[in-house]
């Protein structure tokens, strides 16, 4: 099965009590399973942005909830 992007937006719930809702528009991979861009980096799978010394870590920094891939799965 080609994957391919989802004709209606889903809301994922996020936070630790699953109160915060985001649209997203997920590439459909089967199965119940959606392919978004990770919520925590943006999708770029650096977080050496977000670090008060970026400077420590020239190599960068993989974001620990896509594990630096970018991409993350949620349900649908």
């Amino acid at each position: 099965m080609d994957a391919h992007l989802s004709t209606l937006p889903v809301i994922a719930y996020l936070g630790n009590r699953r109160e915060t809702e985001v649209e997203v528009h997920p590439v459909d991979l089967g199965g119940g399973a959606g392919e978004v861009p990770c919520f925590e980096c943006g999708g770029s799978g650096d977080w050496t942005e977000f670090h008060p010394e970026p400077w420590l870590f020239p190599d960068g920094i993989k974001c620990i909830t896509c594990k630096g891939t970018g991409k993350v799965l949620v349900s649908i």
